[in-house]
């Protein structure tokens, strides 16, 4: 909800798990050895609406692969015959933490199969090890969220915070269609925070504040002062230049369409934004306006749940 473009170099971020979902099937494999099988939603730029089911695609099934390895090693198991087969509803390189989402399942599903229930902390950590794999050097405010569900404030490397709301945000994400690498975005990012450090420093300053306003006007219920937030985080987000120009013009047509705020979401460069509504009624004007603009609607509620 804010701040998560900022986790990598300090600063607090405010996340929110939403009720779409990774499923995990567990079963003895054929070979022996691990095997990782995948149906999940691509919507790449020209590729849109293709689904991935084999191992060629090999940036999306070796996280998985490495998640289920490293929950064998965590578990002292010597006997590696594994089949994973993850179903998500995520698409990928969405700003919607796909990839977290599936490997904090896979690793939860691969220790139920051996008879163990993995405690959070144990699941959060072992997700580095994929997330690292796929992102670089991630923060881990994704699998954070995955892992523990409901909003939480994070931040970097492991400090994990509840935050208790009493009526949860309507939040309606709109997804651009144009997808893109978190690695490559969070890594632009870094470079520019080097390259420019005084205006960075007064970023993170700001961020650090805003994040801690978020905190308050969610649990103040405090909507208008939440999208006032929403639109200023976007602002820093479009000056540090992770934003686009199909993003701005659908945070511009969610906030036309009544909108109490919005921004992108995700690491940037394409993917979704979201968009805080007053009720339903507004919710499905916005959700109009959107789509006369071509973004893909999601109606999203918050999760409480994290991994089972």
């Amino acid at each position: 909800m804010s701040g998560e473009q900022f986790v990598v170099l300090g600063a607090p971020a405010v996340a929110m798990a939403v009720n779409l979902y990774s499923k995990i099937d567990v079963r003895p494999s054929q070979s022996g050895r691990i095997e990782v099988t995948a149906d999940i939603p691509l919507h790449l730029v020209g590729d849109a609406d293709k689904r991935s089911s084999s191992a060629e695609n090999q940036e999306l099934l070796e996280p998985l692969r490495l998640a289920a390895s490293a929950t064998l090693d965590h578990l002292g198991t010597e006997e590696r015959s594994v089949h994973v087969d993850a179903n998500c509803q995520i698409p990928i390189g969405a700003g919607l933490g796909s990839s977290a989402s599936t490997t904090v399942a896979t690793i939860s599903a691969v220790a139920k199969s051996r008879g163990t229930r993995l405690d959070r902390r144990e699941i959060f950590k072992l997700a580095f090890i994929p997330e690292n794999y796929l992102h670089g050097h991630p923060s881990g405010v994704d699998q954070a969220t995955c892992t523990y569900g409901g909003i939480i404030q994070f931040r970097k490397p492991s400090k994990i915070k509840s935050v208790n709301v009493k009526r949860p945000p309507m939040i309606l994400v709109c997804d651009s269609g144009i997808h893109r690498s978190t690695k490559a975005l969070v890594g632009s990012v870094v470079k520019r925070s080097r390259e420019q450090t005084e205006g960075f420093q007064t970023h993170l300053e700001e961020i650090n504040t805003l994040s801690n306003a978020v905190v308050k006007a969610l649990q103040s219920e405090d909507d208008n002062e939440l999208g006032s937030l929403m639109n200023r985080n976007h602002e820093l987000l479009r000056q540090i230049g992770v934003s686009t120009p199909m993003l701005n013009r659908l945070v511009a047509a969610a906030r036309k369409g009544g909108a109490l705020g919005a921004k992108l979401t995700g690491a940037g460069g394409g993917g979704c934004i979201i968009a805080l509504c007053a009720d339903k009624k507004a919710r499905s004007r916005i959700a109009r306006e959107l789509r006369t603009r071509g973004g893909t609607i999601y109606n999203v509620s918050l999760d409480v749940r994290g991994v089972d």
